[in-house]
């Protein structure tokens, strides 16, 4: 009988009615989620531990290192484990736990609801069964999301409805798998990718800071008319990473010579810069276009095809492991758990 572990965070899944709006609840949420999951017992050894009970919309990086610990702790003693979250930040916390457990050989997944388990129209126990069982699969291993009977990588798990049971997409990537009637069927498309990634030479990246602190990342936005003097605030307020979200392929105002000046300025002080895209499919290539070529010529990293979750969470966690500009690079540039498209 497979063992599996189930860490609870808080999020819609376990959350009640209270006077300021749903909030996740403090009740027996063990005798809850057993009741929901009775169909299952005889097949699965089930444990749930929580490790802390937060809206996903409260939940900041030290967090992500205390499911961490949690997962570490007990991972040799089950089969697979999975994560109850909740879903406005749960591909931030997919992505940052797929660097921080790069080549486990057991399934980590996470999955949460948009209905709260206790509502009759609840998605949280389909979800729940469905995480259970992708986390006793054999054949899976990493970190994944599931939600709505699909299996997503977890640096690829875009939420793209506020509402809708159907909240995820994979996000140039495709789809790990999906469930039906209890079984798993693995999609030809990811057993074609999965073994293009095995057999790539990533180096892993080795930490030699081991910063206690969480690397200050921000995340600018372009938009028509952007004021350079945002860049003095970045260096005035010490950042140590931006993640530009451009046009298309990666454009950005380079006629406003003023902020391609300040940018410049900030990468030749060590402040690594990534270009990303505020298009949700096809990623960057700064080879296109002027727009593109000259954001390129000033040092600004392409983010390829990585969603911004998947880039937020590597420069954190590459920046907590090298303050070495030219090993940030090569980091960034690196395919480490399928957040870049092996071609």
């Amino acid at each position: 009988m497979k063992r599996i572990l189930i860490l609870t965070t808080g999020g819609t899944i376990i959350s009640m009615k209270s006077e300021y709006g749903l909030a996740p609840s403090n009740d027996d949420v063990a005798h809850l989620l057993f009741e929901k999951m009775i169909s299952l017992m005889g097949d699965y050894d089930i444990t749930i531990m929580p490790i802390f009970n937060k809206d996903s919309s409260n939940i900041v990086p030290v967090d992500w290192y205390a499911v961490e610990s949690t997962i570490r702790s007990h991972i040799n003693d089950y089969d697979g484990i999975v994560i109850l979250h909740g879903t406005d930040t749960m591909s931030y916390s997919a992505a940052m736990l797929s660097y921080l457990f790069i080549g486990i050989h057991k399934p980590i997944v996470l999955t949460g609801s948009q209905i709260p388990i206790v509502f009759e129209n609840s998605d949280g126990a389909s979800n729940l069964k469905d995480a259970i069982i992708t986390a006793a699969d054999n054949r899976l291993s990493g970190v994944f999301v599931v939600f709505h009977d699909k299996i997503i990588k977890g640096t690829r798990a875009f939420k793209r409805s506020s509402i809708n049971k159907d909240a995820y997409i994979s996000c140039n990537y495709p789809y790990v798998g999906v469930i039906k009637d209890r079984r798993i069927y693995l999609t030809e498309e990811y057993k074609e990718i999965i073994t293009k990634e095995q057999n790539e030479n990533s180096e892993l990246l080795v930490c030699k800071n081991n910063q206690t602190t969480i690397p200050k990342i921000f995340l600018l936005k372009i938009v028509p008319g952007i004021d350079a003097g945002i860049i003095d605030y970045i260096k005035d307020a010490n950042y140590q990473g931006v993640i530009i979200e451009g046009y298309g392929l990666g454009g950005m105002p380079v006629a406003n010579k003023e902020l391609m000046s300040k940018i410049e300025n900030l990468i030749k002080s060590g402040i690594p810069c990534i270009m990303a895209t505020q298009c949700v499919y096809d990623g960057v290539n700064l080879d296109t276009y002027e727009v593109g070529v000259s954001a390129n010529k000033i040092g600004i990293i392409s983010a390829y095809d990585m969603t911004s979750e998947a880039i937020y969470t590597k420069l954190i966690w590459i920046l907590s492991c090298t303050n070495q500009y030219s090993d940030i690079v090569k980091g960034l540039q690196t395919n480490f758990c399928g957040e870049i498209s092996v071609k």
